[in-house]
This record gives structure tokens, sequence and C-alpha cells, in this order.
């Protein structure tokens, strides 16, 4: 059965929490960010919260595609509903085309993970107006292609994935830096940082899983705790919002 890339055994269904966990946090954040925005009417607060819905459909294909992995009773499930496309189309070579649905997991768990990860970072930038000049359009629309390309790639190589979203978020925690820096250093801006500089860490590790299987161990902790802290402070800005 095919598996971008192996883990503990004995962690196997327990990342699946760990994802479910950060599943439920990405959709909170997404509703505190909303909340936020029809107070404001600011609209990085609107991106914000379509980019962890975008993380959260990441999430939802990532425990899907893994949990089918896991579980045989789940294969069976699968095999069910997949068997008789598969056969109709293989004439008895399913277990090929098996491989190619459980890539297509992948792709969509990385291909929304990574537009979430992208419109954070254009909500990051500096305030300007968005997607009302052509060249900006044009940008995006590059943007999206080589997310689909570099996702297309990423599930038959599983370390592109995680680089380009190490790149992504080193921009990500740069700009709040600078965004901290504008603010007078303040806490929530801090914060923020803090949250998005946890995540590139996990991301980091999961990036050399070839080398020590425990590093996604360590993966699923960083990005737990990372967006345990955007919580936090999106709670926090709630709050004194309303």
């Amino acid at each position: 059965m095919y598996q971008l890339f192996f883990t503990p055994d004995w962690f196997n269904g327990w990342d699946l929490v760990f994802e479910g966990i950060s599943l439920i946090i990405a959709l909170l954040v997404a509703g505190h960010s909303w909340k936020i925005y029809k107070v404001s009417s600011e609209a990085k607060f609107k991106y914000f919260s379509l980019a962890f819905i975008l993380i959260s459909l990441g999430f939802v294909f990532k425990l899907i595609t893994h949990g089918v992995l896991y579980y045989s009773s789940l294969q069976n499930i699968a095999d069910a509903v997949l068997g008789p496309v598969v056969n109709t189309v293989t004439n008895g070579g399913g277990v090929f085309y098996r491989d190619l649905f459980y890539r297509g997991g992948f792709f969509l768990e990385m291909v929304t993970m990574l537009g979430g990860w992208l419109l954070i970072f254009f909500v990051s930038q500096k305030s300007r107006s968005r997607l009302t000049k052509f060249y900006e359009v044009s940008q995006i629309t590059l943007f999206i292609y080589l997310i689909g390309l570099i996702s297309l790639v990423a599930s038959f190589k599983y370390f592109v994935f995680y680089l380009t979203g190490m790149v992504i978020l080193g921009m990500v925690v740069l700009n709040y830096y600078k965004n901290y820096l504008n603010t007078n250093k303040s806490n929530n801006a801090l914060l923020v940082m803090d949250g998005f500089l946890l995540i590139l860490v996990g991301q980091l590790f999961f990036s050399f899983v070839f080398i020590w299987e425990e590093m996604y161990v360590l993966g699923e902790v960083f990005m737990l705790i990372g967006f345990l802290v955007l919580l936090y402070v999106y709670r926090k800005i709630t709050k004194v919002a309303y």
C-alpha cells in the first residue's frame, strides 16, 4: 500500500489525534478571525479566516488518507466504495489504481494546506488594497498554479511539500516579526509570530523524517503547540473586539 513516508509504528493512530485537535483549533481560529472581521470590517481578517478553512480542509484530507492507511476496517470501507470504479477501470489491476487514489488524497491535503499558508503570507504583508489591479490578480493566479504543481510533485516526493511549507512559513514569520517591530513590540503581535514560528519548526522536523522517524512525532507536537498559541491570541483579540 502506498505511503508518502514511514512513521513510528507506535505513533500510528496517535498522530490522527494530534491532527484532529489541530483541525478543531484551525476551525476555531477561522471562526474568531471571521468575528473580528464582522466587527472591524478589515479584509485581512476575512482572508485569514479563509486561510484557516483551507488548512482545516488539509487536516480533513490527511485524517481520511492516513486513517485508511492505518486501519484495516477503513481500508475495507474504502475498497467497498472504490472497488467498483477501480475494477471497471483496471479489469483486475486494482492495486495500482488504488495507489493513485491515495496519491489523490495526499495531493488534496497538500494543495489546500499550501494554499492556506500562501494566503496567510499575503495577509501578513503590509496592508494595501488587493485584488484590485490586474497584475496582482495575475500574480495570485501564477501562485495557485505553482502550488498545484508543487503539490503534484510532492505527492511522489513528500519533502518537497514540507520544504515549500517551510519557505512560505519562513516569510510569514519574517513579516510578522516586522509587524511586531512596527506595533511597538505588541504582545499579541509577538504571540502570532511565535505561533507561526512553532509551526515552522514542526515543518522542519517533518522534512527530515527520512533521517529519524521519531522526528514525525516532534513535528506533530510543535505544530499543535503553534496552533494552540494562535488560538489563544485570536480568542484574546476577539474578547477585546467585542
